[in-house]
């Protein structure tokens, strides 16, 4: 599915749950169809409930260690 930043924007407060499809840089994702079947057919148990799952995680740790991750990901590191 395609979620661009205008599809989450109407809302006005942050939500947590809304960092699992974040990236701090443009993402394609390229997914063939035969690994994404296996994927699904290979037994991980309520698969379904996954993003709810990982959305709620994310509203458990809180808002804040959400934005502190994702700018985290902008520091550049010591090499």
């Amino acid at each position: 599915p395609l979620a661009t930043h205008q599809t989450y924007g109407a809302e006005t407060e942050e939500n947590p749950g809304d960092y699992t499809i974040r990236s701090p840089y443009p993402t394609v994702h390229l997914l063939r169809e035969m690994d994404v079947l296996r994927a699904v057919q290979g037994g991980y148990p309520n698969l379904e409930t996954l993003p709810a799952r990982n959305q709620a995680k994310l509203i458990e740790q809180g808002l804040q260690t959400c934005q502190r991750r994702l700018a985290a990901c902008y520091v550049e590191r010591d090499k």
